[in-house]
């Protein structure tokens, strides 16, 4: 009989080292990757996204799409950085996801 045991694991995409991908010109998504965590079925995430500014305003943080035991993805919109680009902007001001997700490992 397999055994799973219940964890808890935390991460963040970092300051420094998130990478953005562009969806629209008010929007941009982040791929995270949790796969070093062990999940051997689909954890439950809880996400939120971190920096220095403007993402007091941005919408979609929270919402994590295509949760895998690998990992997910979040899309951010923030329409007041479509002048500057919402990636740039991201980036100026270190927007990162902070992450927590529950599931089971072997």
């Amino acid at each position: 009989k397999q055994w799973y045991q219940r964890r808890v694991r935390a991460g963040t995409t970092g300051r420094h080292s998130t990478t953005t991908s562009h969806h629209n010109s008010q929007s941009l998504y982040i791929d995270v990757d949790i796969s070093g965590c062990g999940f051997v079925k689909i954890p439950t995430v809880t996400s939120s996204l971190e920096g220095s500014g403007g993402h007091y305003i941005a919408s979609g943080t929270a919402s994590p799409y295509h949760v895998t035991t690998a990992g997910f993805r979040v899309y951010i919109k923030n329409a007041d950085y479509e002048s500057e680009g919402v990636q740039n902007a991201a980036k100026r001001l270190r927007w990162n996801v902070e992450w927590v997700a529950v599931g089971y490992t072997c």
